[in-house]
């Protein structure tokens, strides 16, 4: 066999096709010392189904482009102009490059082909490969770390998250009226509202943890860890926790179906299993308890508190209709209160939808006609 001879040989890491030097000792098995760094990483057991190096990269980049979509939401309500809302668009475009980069680095390091993750891009392995190389996800991964370490601990960011040049001060901030600084309540996980509605209830009720735990039946450190967070319970403990205070289970039960759901970056927006009925009664109804559930993980603060947090977009009128009237109002009004609330528009919308749609009439037989012809013995 001669010395630096080829042949063509395949990669076992990313499959892509690639001349093998013959030479003497072992032969180059990987296309790249990327692709060999990967596969012995993943031979190490490191990169199991379970066990991801990248899954708190994940988690922190999912949470950064939720943030930024409520952050955008924010603005557009606040009446902000296109440059403020270019930026942060700009800002949402970095996180998911970071996020296109982050998977891509983990499914190569999961062993997937470079065609597989160019699939749902509708880019092909080859094109994918030249876009995003190996080196520069390194470097962007690195860079995105070094920035999320840096906010942790109160720094500045390593480097810009967005363009050099410097946004310009909001001229039209007024330091001295409340309405224009508020903001709304702070926005919470599901399972943080649900933990937050049942603390305001226990907390109303003036009576202490370990007897609140006797009348729902489960022990006070149990009590202790659902009012905390810590545990998502089922809802029949919720529902004999909310009797115990006197509360009502239907404002309550949205918030415990939105705990139970799955939770993730990027997972699909969540809503009452009744807006698939297609029920506009039902879903009206459900509607307005998502709301008062709202309310009441907000500790049902006064409606005046919850008008500065929409930037006086909304009036008390609009407040106390959406929370207790049976009729619906622009889904405008409707965002606004959830957003100022801590809640997501998105997670309601289709409920909305649903609940505007007109009730279907069941039409009545219609009544015999003159021509219809009846056998004599229907008269007796």
């Amino acid at each position: 066999m001669a010395v630096g001879a080829f042949r063509n040989a395949t990669c076992p890491q990313c499959g892509t096709p690639f001349r093998q030097e013959r030479r003497q000792g072992r032969p180059f098995t990987y296309c790249s010392p990327e692709c060999k760094a990967l596969a012995s990483r993943r031979n190490k057991g490191s990169e199991g189904p379970g066990s991801s190096p990248y899954d708190d990269d994940l988690q922190a980049v999912g949470e950064d482009i939720d943030q930024l979509a409520n952050n955008l939401l924010a603005a557009i309500h606040n009446g902000d102009g296109p440059y403020e809302l270019l930026w942060i668009v700009a800002e949402v475009q970095r996180s998911l490059q970071d996020f296109t980069a982050l998977n891509i680095a983990r499914g190569r390091a999961r062993g997937q082909t470079w065609d597989q993750l160019g699939a749902p891009l509708g880019f092909s392995g080859e094109r994918l490969r030249k876009k995003w190389p190996m080196s520069m996800i390194t470097r962007r991964l690195d860079n995105y770390r070094a920035n999320r370490a840096a906010r942790q601990a109160g720094q500045p960011a390593v480097s810009p998250a967005v363009p050099s040049q410097r946004r310009p001060p909001a001229e039209e901030a007024d330091t001295d009226n409340d309405t224009a600084t508020a903001a709304p309540f702070a926005t919470q996980t599901p399972p943080q509202q649900l933990a937050g509605a049942l603390s305001f209830l226990q907390r109303r009720t003036g009576k202490p943890l370990r007897q609140t735990a006797a009348e729902t039946g489960i022990s006070p450190s149990h009590l202790s860890r659902l009012l905390a967070g810590t545990r998502r319970p089922s809802w029949p403990v919720v529902k004999n926790l909310v009797a115990a205070c006197d509360g009502n289970p239907h404002e309550v039960r949205p918030l415990w179906e939105n705990a139970h759901r799955p939770t993730g970056p990027l997972s699909a927006p969540t809503q009452p299993d009744v807006a698939s009925a297609g029920d506009p009664g039902q879903a009206r109804a459900q509607l307005r308890d998502a709301l008062r559930g709202l309310y009441l993980a907000a500790d049902r603060p006064d409606l005046w508190r919850i008008r500065a947090a929409t930037a006086d977009t909304l009036t008390i009128g609009h407040i106390a209709r959406a929370l207790t009237s049976p009729h619906l109002l622009g889904w405008s009004v409707t965002s606004r209160l959830v957003f100022a609330l801590g809640g997501r528009p998105a997670d309601l919308r289709p409920l909305w939808h649903t609940a505007t749609r007109p009730t279907p009439v069941i039409p009545s037989s219609p009544p015999p006609t003159t021509h219809q012809h009846f056998m004599a013995d229907a008269f007796g």
